[in-house]
Parts: C-alpha cells; structure tokens; sequence
C-alpha cells in the first residue's frame, strides 16, 4: 500500500505543511548528529565531524528542497503561493483593479446574458421525449422546397398517416379559439384541436387527469376537453377536483379531462386549452384537400433517418398529386426537425448579438492587457528582483496569468450581476416571435459558462504581459528603467496593435447597428396606406352553436355598432376579418371571367377581407377609383367587392378593373362578384411586399371573426372599457379579444427590428467607449514615455501646435489602420444581416461612411486630451524627466 502512504504525505504537505517541515528538519538534524558523532568516534574533532558530515550531506536544505521535490506537491503549493501574492498585489492597486474588474463585468456580463437567451432557445433540447426523432410535416409544390411550404389538408393528412412506414406515430393539430362562458368573467382563448395521443408522442402527461384517447377523437364521441396549468389557475381557481368537471365553450359542455404541465407551450406559447381533433371537424371536412390549415407532427422510428423519412413522404404525395389532379396542387413535402422549425426564423438574430458580444469582450480582454502592459512597466524593478532570486520563465509567466485570471475570475463574478440586468432588459425587448422566453434563466449552465469565459479570457488578456515577463527575464538590472527606446518600443507597438484591434472591432459592431437603425427608420416611416392614431380594435369571435344563422351574425354585427357608434367620444365604428400588419392570415384562388381558369397547379391567390362600409373611413383609407362599401352592398343586392391597386396593375395593368368580374373559390355560391372600387395597398406584414388584396362586404359573406376599429376623439386606452361593457349589454357570455390599439400594434409589429436594434447598438456603443479609452491610454502613456523627448523638441523651437500635431498624428495613424480593417470585416461580415435588413444593402455606403467618421472624430477627439496636456510640458522639467 505504498501508493496510499505516498497519497496521504502529499495530502499532509500540502495541509499540513509546517508540521512536515518540522518533521523533515529533526530527522535531517537527527541524521547529522548520527553522522558527526560517527566521524568523532574515528578520532576527528567536534568541528572537522560536523563539517565531514554536512559535506556527506550536501546541505540541509538543498536536501529539504529535493525531499519536498520527492513529495510531487511543489506545484500546486507555488500556484497557491502565486494566488496569495496575486491577492496581495491586486489589494494594494485598488483603482486599477475595480477599472479592470469594471470592464470585464461589462464584456463577460453581456456574453453571459446572450448566452443564456442562446442556451434556452438554440441549445436546451425541447423538453419531449427524444426530440432529435420529432419532426414537422408540410405540403409544398415540389419535394423538399422551403419556398412554397404549406399547412396540410385534412385529406392529405389522413392519407399521410395510412400510408407511411417511416413514422412511428404521426398527428395533427388545428388551432382555433374558444368563447369560455357561463362564468363570472367570460374569455376567449386560444386554443389546439389535436390528434388523439399526441401529447403521449411528445412524451408529456398531464398534470391532472388524462389526455386523449382514440375512443375521445371521434365525431360521435362526448365533448372532452384539457386545460392549460394558468387557465386552471385563473378560471378555476386550480380546483384539485376539476377533472369530470363541465365548463361551456360557447353554449356547448365539456367535460374536463385534465389539467396539462405548467409552462407547456404545445403548439404555441398562447394555446390554453386542448379538444380532439376530429371530434371538432366534422367527417366531410375531414376528407378536404383544398383547405390547408393542419400543422403535423410525427416521430421517426427507430433507425429511420430525415432523408429517408423525406424520400418516402415525397413519394406519397406524387402519388396523391396523380389521385386527386383537381385539388392537389402540391407534388412534395418539406420536413424539418421541430426544433429547426420553432427557432429558424429567431437564430440570425441571435447568433448576430452573440458574434456582437464576443467583440465587446475582445475590446474589454484588450483593455485591460493594456492596463497590465503599462503596470508591468512599472514593476520591472520587482520583476528584475524575482529573476535575480531565480525566478525562471515559467515561474513568471505563471504569476502574471495568475493574476489576470484572478482579476478575470472577479469580473465574472461582477459580469453575474450585470447579466442579471441585461437579462431583464432582454425579456423587456424581448420580440413576440421568440420561442422558449420563459426558460430564459441565470442557471448552472450558463455559470459555467461564465466561469469559462472568466478563465480563458484571464489567459487571453494576460497572454502580453507574460509575453512581456518572459522578456524582462535576464534583461533586467536593477535601476528598474523603462523609459529608454529598447525597452518601450515594442511595448508600445503592442498595445498599439491592442487598440487597433478595438477600433476594427467596434466600427465592425457600429455598422451593423447602423445598418439595422436604418432598416428600422424606414419601417417607421413606411407609408402603411392607414393611420394608426386613435383607433382603438378589438376582436369579436361569433359562435355558430349559438348564432347558427348567417342573418343572426349580420344582425349582431350591426346592432354592435350601432351601440360602439353611440359611445361618447367615438368618431366612428367599423369592422374587418383581419387588421393591417398582423400576417397574411387567409387568402383564397380566384379566376377572371372572360380569361382562361387557372389548373389547381397553378393557381392565383388574393389575400381575402370582409369589412363593412364604414372601415375604410375608420382606417382614413382612400378610394382610389370606383366606389367603397356601401350599405346598399346587403344580402340579395348584387355582389360587389373591391380590390387593392397592386391588384389592379398586376391583373389590369393600364386598364381600368371597375366592371369587370371575379370568380372567387370560397364558399358555396360561387356567383361571380363585380369590381366596384379600387383602394390603396395596405401592408399586412410590415417587411413582405404588398401582396394582391380583395375586400368583401361582411352583409354578403358573414364572417364570424371581425375585429372592431374604433376611431375616438379622446384617449384611445380609455374607450376600452366602454367597448367591453357596450358588447356585454348585447351578450353577457360575448368576450372581446385582442384588445389594442393601432399604435400599440405597430409597436408590436417592430419590435423584432427595435430588439436586435437596441441591443446590437448598446454593445457597438459599448465597444466604442472602450476603443476610445483605449486610445485614449495609449497616447497618454506614449505622451509621458517621450516626455524627455518632447521637452528637447521644445527647447530646440518646436511650437505648441507641431507637438499637438505630432501626438495627434500617432492616434489618427493607429484609428485610420483599425477602422481600414474594420470596414474590411465589416464588408464581409454583415452579409450574414441580410434577413434582418428592410431595404438597406450589407454594404450601405452611406451608413459606412458615415461610422467611418464617427470612428475617427471620437479617435481624434480620445488623442486631442492627451495631445493637448503634451503642449503644455515644461521644458525644463521635461530635460529632468526619468
């Protein structure tokens, strides 16, 4: 057991070390007098023996330097020398150090918090069951084509689910919402109509109760239903007993089944409650293949891999295109992981914020290693003191990451704090379209991140002052002086370069915030053919159990406004299906009369809207040629739409459209409709191109789903409630929904460009505070390194303005080479911005001309401090100067 007799004396060294000292100095004394005495018995002296016997022995403590080598433990008890003296060292530059700590909290702070966003949303699995195996399944004209991908048909998905052999189980899922009725405070929510034993596929159960189960997705089967965690809370009161319980969606019961996990966002963050899918679709909508609105998920089986799963499914829906010619108009799918499919659309934004806090750190490493460049000229004497004592290479170098690390380690723990707050600013920023925001948390994860982040930027920014220590080591002399050119030069250069590279770095950042400024100064200031002020919406869900009639919903419409017009302070009331800026949302195939129709492979669609005839004066939309929606425009009149003036020149290109007729596949009555007025475009995504546009009167195709606009002459957050109440005189159970106003919609709408805005601007401004105080420390340090130098120009008739020049001329010639390769990386990075750019090119010449300047005059500005003290250098004591 040697081993363990080795272990537990190290163990002892290291713990215990005086005591072993102590022990190891009586055994070598106890071998020295056994020694000395031995030679004193041959007949030498008490002097000659003792001295006989030191010489046997070498040394005492050469010998106790070689038995603590044997021990194996002097590394670790350097490291923890160094660490003491590294304390000792940083506790006694207490304002260098909280500069330094300050500026890595910043740089490891911002990375910590980005990472966290990054770590939730790109790297966490989905918290289901095996999630590498779920995938997403869409319809799209040709196989694996991303571009015309498409929700599924009811038919296409029942067809998917009987055919295929790739799929260990595969379901779909309808969103809808629901009316929640017959309590103290009706609501509408969104919710999921979803197949049998989809939940059980994701690998979730239920909180409370059960999921569904095949007997349940019938359409004969008795209405069940499952609740959100936070609708349980909020509408029940988290009543343990609620399973078996009945609620009321619309006039219709439920039975409540169970109650699902709290935080689960299936299939979206806002899904609340959860019915079977085909006990919801009646069995001939089932079979549609024209209608796509199911999202479909299925998981592979084991061993079955995307490409095959891709290949198959490709094959089935050839097969389907040649089956039914007339309704399916796509030949392929287009599968995707879940995951690819939740955050594809997030992930440039992220990883450009991610790409952007890594240069903010790279400017605070390359801070604070000019800090320790200028502080380990000032401890050359110390230096020159350890490599007298024998301090080799490796002890130095040892010391001084020693040191950096430890200042690191402290800015990290600093950067927690600042993460903490930066977190909260991004969950205040934060757009609608990030997934997963509510796992966004400081955990042990991202600490670990943090803590590596801490460790190798304390050896990345401590990398040149021990590059400097292993120089000081043999050329030092104990005057300690720094100030002569040998010394200082390549000091200089590099902390030059250092500060070359911020500037690079920082103009890099600055356009790419300029770029996305400018993106979103032109969304603000898009013309969106309406006006957001003072209009207050608000959506209005009919249900048909309740309002089974077309001329019941008219009828409720008309009456609501009536009552929402009679509002004090209301200018006007009016109706759409869809606001502007909220997504495409329904379009539908037409066909002109008197040209050819269209094959279903070839389609032309129109985005579809049914307003009444006092929303386009509501929205201050013009009519451009024609007339609007009048009254008149009633059941049993003659049919009149209108349509939007992209619309018109696509399809009528000079000609005027009035007059002429539509033939429009929705509905039953396929009548054609008349062409009765023009309108402006009006933007449904604020970032999409205009897209054809055809509104409806609602008195000629009742529409259950209208959204009220109502324009006041007063506050429009204060019309809110009197919308809310005026709607529950006509219906107690009638929620409203969506409630806002326009502005508030337009905010919503750009907040993912104010987002990534915001936040790459806050870390390029960052980035430039830190180049400019970096450009700022090294003129000021070489101002004082050639001091003496300056004097001497001075007292051979150099003015005060040609050493301004001069300094000047040394802070423009480092800013002019770092911002040259900054818009060279700048040139080749932000092509990777294009998809968070609106009509601004990566390569905007005004937006880098205009950063290149900024850059220059703040380096100009960070040299003119430091210039201007030089001019003012007394001769005198400049020829004194050491």
């Amino acid at each position: 057991m040697r081993w363990a007799r080795k272990f537990q004396l190290r163990v002892r060294s290291l713990f215990r070390r005086k005591e072993v000292d102590a022990e190891l100095s009586e055994e070598l004394q106890f071998h020295l007098e056994r020694e000395a005495a031995k030679n004193e018995t041959a007949g030498m002296s008490k002097e000659e023996a003792r001295r006989a016997a030191l010489v046997e022995f070498g040394g005492p403590e050469q010998v106790k330097e070689e038995c603590r080598d044997m021990r194996r433990v002097n590394l670790t008890q350097d490291f923890a020398q160094d660490l003491r003296y590294g304390l000792r060292t940083l506790r006694k530059s207490p304002g260098f150090s909280a500069t330094a700590i300050l500026t890595l909290a910043l740089g490891i702070g911002a990375n910590t918090a980005i990472f966290s966003v990054i770590d939730a949303v790109l790297l966490r699995p989905l918290p289901y069951r095996q999630p590498d195996r779920l995938v997403k399944v869409f319809e799209s004209n040709m196989a694996n084509d991303f571009s015309t991908r498409n929700a599924a048909a009811p038919g296409n998905f029942l067809d998917w689910r009987s055919r295929n052999h790739v799929f260990e189980q595969i379901g779909a899922v309808s969103l809808n919402g629901f009316n929640i009725t017959k309590t103290d405070r009706p609501e509408r929510v969104t919710g999921a109509a979803i197949s049998a034993g989809m939940l059980g596929m994701l690998g979730l159960r239920p909180a409370l109760g059960r999921e569904f189960e095949p007997q349940d997705d019938r359409e004969s089967a008795d209405r069940v239903v499952m609740l959100s965690y936070s609708l349980w809370q909020r509408q029940f009161g988290s009543n343990p007993n609620i399973a078996g319980m009945a609620i009321h969606l619309g006039t219709i019961p439920y039975i409540v089944i169970g109650v699902l996990p709290n935080g689960l966002t299936f299939p979206e963050e806002t899904t609340e409650l959860w019915v079977p899918l085909e006990q919801t679709i009646d069995a001939k909508s089932m079979h549609w293949r024209d209608s796509h609105y199911f999202d479909v998920f299925g998981r592979l089986k084991p061993g079955v891999t995307l490409e095959q799963a891709r290949a198959e499914m490709n094959g089935i829906a050839a097969a389907l295109k040649r089956e039914n010619p007339d309704t399916n108009s796509g030949r392929g799918t287009y599968i995707v992981p879940v995951k690819t499919a939740l955050v594809g659309d997030i992930r440039p934004a992220l990883l450009t914020l991610f790409v952007a806090v890594a240069f903010v750190l790279f400017t605070a490493c390359a801070n604070v290693a000019n800090l320790l460049l200028v502080r380990a000229t000032g401890r050359e004497k110390e230096l020159s003191i350890r490599v007298a004592l024998g301090a080799g290479t490796s002890r130095l170098i040892r010391q001084m990451l020693t040191e950096s690390t430890l200042l690191s380690l402290a800015g990290g723990a600093a950067g927690v704090l600042v993460a903490g707050w930066v977190s909260r600013m991004l969950l205040a920023l934060r757009p609608v379209s990030l997934p997963r925001y509510n796992t966004i948390e400081i955990d042990s994860r991202v600490l670990l991140f943090t803590l590596g982040v801490s460790v190798v930027t304390g050896l990345v920014f401590g990398l040149a002052p021990a590059i400097r220590a292993v120089a000081f080591n043999g050329n030092l002399t104990w005057s300690g002086s720094s100030r002569g050119p040998t010394s200082g030069t390549k000091a200089q250069l590099l902390r030059s370069i250092l500060v070359g590279g911020e500037i690079a770095i920082s103009l890099v950042l600055l356009i790419g915030a300029g770029l996305l400024t400018r993106s979103f100064v032109r969304l603000s200031g898009k013309n969106l053919g309406f006006r957001v002020d003072h209009v207050v919406t608000a959506r209005v869900s009919i249900p048909q159990d309740k309002y089974p009639q077309e001329s019941q919903v008219r009828l409720f419409y008309d009456e609501l406004l009536a009552r929402v017009r009679a509002i004090p302070g209301v200018e006007g009331a009016g109706s759409t299906s869809f606001l502007p800026l909220t997504g495409s949302n329904f379009d539908n195939s037409f066909d002109i009369v008197g040209q050819p129709k269209h094959p279903p492979s070839n389609s032309v669609f129109a985005l579809v809207r049914f307003i009444d005839p006092t929303y386009l004066s509501v929205m201050k939309i013009p009519v451009l040629q024609g007339r609007g929606i009048e009254e008149r425009d009633r059941e049993g009149a003659p049919r009149a739409i209108l349509i939007s003036e992209s619309m018109a020149k696509r399809y009528w290109e000079d000609v005027s459209p009035l007059g002429q007729h539509l033939i429009v596949y929705m509905g039953k009555d396929q009548s054609p409709w008349e062409i009765v007025g023009v309108v402006p475009d009006v933007n449904s995504d604020i970032a999409e191109a205009l897209r054809p546009t055809m509104y409806f009167p609602y008195a000629q195709f009742p529409y259950r789903f209208m959204v009220l606009t109502v324009r006041t002459r007063q506050d429009a957050n204060a019309m809110i409630e009197s919308i809310r109440q005026v709607t529950r005189t006509l219906d107690p159970d009638q929620p409203l929904s969506q409630i806002r106003t326009l502005d508030q919609l337009l905010s919503e709408t750009l907040l993912p460009w104010r987002f990534s805005m915001t936040l790459l601007g806050s870390f390029a401004a960052l980035a430039l505070l830190l180049a400019a105080a970096g450009i700022y420390g090294v003129i000021s340090y070489a101002v004082g390194q050639r001091t003496n130098e300056i004097g001497i120009r001075m007292v051979l008739g150099a003015q005060p303005k040609d050493v301004l020049r001069m300094v000047i001329r040394h802070g423009a010639s480092i800013a002019f080479i770092g911002i040259a390769v900054g818009l060279a990386g700048a040139f080749y990075l932000t092509r990777f911005m294009t998809s968070q750019l609106y009509q601004v090119p990566p390569s905007d010449p005004l937006t880098y001309a205009a950063i290149a300047l900024l850059l220059g005059a703040v380096a100009l500005i960070a040299s003119y401090i430091p210039a201007r003290r030089a001019t003012r250098v007394d001769p005198v004591v400049a020829l004194r100067y050491e």
